[in-house]
């Protein structure tokens, strides 16, 4: 029986080496931004972000998470964002910053199915998100926390802005309207939180949708809503924009 050979294979810093070598020309295709929904106005130290493009591993653990219990979106932001938390992030600054990722690695046309809600027949749309979608900035002297009065107590409340951590408070209607007082700051004056919360409870409805929509500023940010005609029918309908997994896919 003939002597095995001894065959060397190369080290890891071999391997290091070549891989920087095979990217290294490659473009840096980060992307800066300055201006937010909020105008950053509320985030400590504020001067500006960066958004890497997503890679092809960000993508798979995307398309594959199960986990119904993790963020999906707080994760993918962590990865291909910098300067400014995460967790910390406005609703606003968030959806608009989940646009620019998406933007930044697959490009500015995003192509999706959609299905006529008068004939039933699905077509294939596309659209330019830096040109289909409209950008609301904050008003320049917004602040927060802010203060307004009530339309039917007619007293003072102060409230806050939710941050990407409070989400699990504001999921749905229901949470949203049992969790609302989370976000006052106080109630003509009286800042005690059980207080806050009972009282809350016996408000007119009126003033708990003035609060919700203080708190929550929806009018700001990205307004995913475009106007679709179907060609078949010619029936035209606003729609959003689905944010399902196929946003972050080149399919």
């Amino acid at each position: 029986m003939g002597q095995n050979k001894q065959i060397l294979g190369n080290s890891g810093a071999d391997r290091d080496s070549a891989l920087d070598a095979l990217f290294g020309d490659l473009k840096d295709d980060t992307v800066t931004i300055t201006e937010l929904p909020s105008r950053g106005k509320f985030y400590d130290g504020y001067q500006g972000i960066e958004i890497k493009p997503l890679t092809y591993l960000d993508e798979q653990r995307i398309l594959t998470t199960r986990d119904g219990n993790i963020d999906l979106v707080s994760k993918l932001l962590e990865k291909t964002v910098e300067g400014v938390s995460i967790e910390n992030l406005l609703s606003m600054d968030k959806m608009y910053l989940l646009m620019k990722v998406r933007e930044a690695s697959y490009g500015d046309q995003y192509e999706f199915t959609v299905a006529c809600t008068n004939c039933s027949t699905e077509v294939k749309a596309s659209i330019n998100l830096s040109e289909h979608l409209n950008l609301n900035m904050i008003d320049e002297d917004l602040e927060d926390p802010r203060t307004f009065k009530l339309p039917k107590l007619g007293v003072d409340v102060s409230v806050r802005f939710p941050r990407s951590k409070d989400e699990v408070f504001l999921k749905d209607g229901e949470s949203t309207y049992k969790n609302i007082y989370r976000f006052i700051i106080s109630i003509d004056g009286n800042s005690d939180p059980i207080f806050i919360s009972k009282a809350v409870k016996r408000m007119h409805i009126q003033d708990v949708k003035k609060i919700i929509s203080e708190t929550t500023k929806g009018e700001y940010g990205i307004d995913p809503k475009f106007i679709f005609e179907c060609p078949e029918c010619s029936f035209a309908e606003t729609m959003s924009i689905p944010m399902d997994v196929g946003f972050f896919s080149v399919s």
